[in-house]
């Protein structure tokens, strides 16, 4: 497998060679980044023979992009925390169908021997990603896993699966696995098998996750049209009026359903509560006034919907894991 790192020019960062084999004895090595895209955070590439974990916690200013290629096929285990990234099939020249949004994680099998990974501009990226090879895949596979058999066959293969659902949420337990991996203080092979052992745990964690939730998915009833016409025009009403949204009992009563109804289908819909929903709004709404206009932090979160602006700088601080002080300053700074 070879990674290449590049800048928004199109120049070589960094690039990265590593075998295909499994190898425990094998050195765990790690290269810090850091150029003009990258500030305020970090940016690291682990590799050892048959794995590259590149771990993303940064602002981005611009566009950056790691091109990806390998001989045969790997596996792709992605964790996405903040900020948007995507994963591009540069044979067929199409998206790959990993496009991740903020607080999901996904894995597939990719064949196509070349693969582009972009990470979008954005205030945070955070995002963790493991790439192995067939032979590290094999050596991980939780073997209580009751189909460990067919996605090792298709991992050796390389036939083309992803997890079955559109969207997985995050658990606490997976970012807090991530978070232990990236604060390891071990050295040398014991830094090297703390890692495998780490991601052994995460992957063990989606397949379980995947399983409870594709089971409670077939025993949901399905949706009728006239309810998702409903959905979707709560949904409209919400970026209407985020700044005051109706209550749950008002929207329920301005789109003709039950209150339960309505919870449980729009998350079934947006993968995200009301509440969350109309909370990202916000934020987004707030994020594009901070970094385009000459406001005081009261007036934009007037203009959000908060009264009071230490109710909003704390919500801003929770949804981005950034002051919003130190958003408008660096505007400032930017500007002159």
């Amino acid at each position: 497998m070879e990674l290449i790192w590049t800048n928004r020019k199109g120049a070589e960062e960094a690039s990265i060679v590593v075998p295909d084999v499994y190898d425990l004895g094998s050195e765990l090595k790690e290269l810090l980044l850091g150029n003009e895209e990258l500030s305020d955070g970090l940016f690291r590439l682990f590799h050892t023979d048959g794995l590259i974990l590149i771990d993303v916690h940064s602002h981005l200013s611009q566009r950056a992009t790691a091109n990806l290629s390998f001989k045969d096929n790997v596996l792709l285990i992605v964790f996405h925390l903040e900020g948007d990234v995507r994963i591009m099939d540069m044979v067929s020249s199409h998206d790959s169908g990993l496009k991740l949004q903020r607080g999901e994680h996904k894995f597939e099998i990719f064949n196509t021997n070349n693969l582009k990974i972009i990470f979008e501009p954005a205030l945070l990226v955070n995002s963790f990603i493991v790439v192995l090879s067939p032979e590290f895949s094999h050596r991980i596979i939780p073997h209580n896993y009751s189909n460990q058999d067919d996605l090792i066959k298709a991992v050796m293969d390389g036939d083309r699966i992803s997890l079955p659902l559109d969207f997985a949420p995050l658990s606490l337990d997976m970012k807090q696995i991530i978070e232990k991996v990236r604060n390891c203080s071990r050295k040398g092979s014991f830094h090297r098998l703390c890692l495998e052992i780490k991601i052994a745990e995460l992957l063990m964690l989606q397949l379980e996750q995947q399983a409870s939730l594709h089971s409670e998915q077939l025993a949901r009833p399905a949706m009728h049209d006239a309810d998702i016409e409903k959905i979707e025009e709560a949904k409209n009403i919400l970026e209407d009026q985020y700044i005051q949204p109706p209550t749950i009992k008002d929207l329920a009563g301005m789109v003709g359903l039950n209150e339960t109804k309505l919870k449980t289908n729009f998350k079934k819909t947006f993968n995200s509560t009301i509440h969350a929903y109309t909370q990202r709004i916000r934020m987004q709404k707030a994020h594009e006034l901070l970094t385009q206009k000459n406001l005081l932090l009261k007036e934009i979160a007037m203009q959000v919907g908060y009264q009071k602006p230490s109710n909003f700088t704390s919500a801003y601080k929770e949804f981005f894991g950034i002051h919003p002080g130190d958003v408008a300053r660096n505007r400032k700074r930017r500007e002159y």
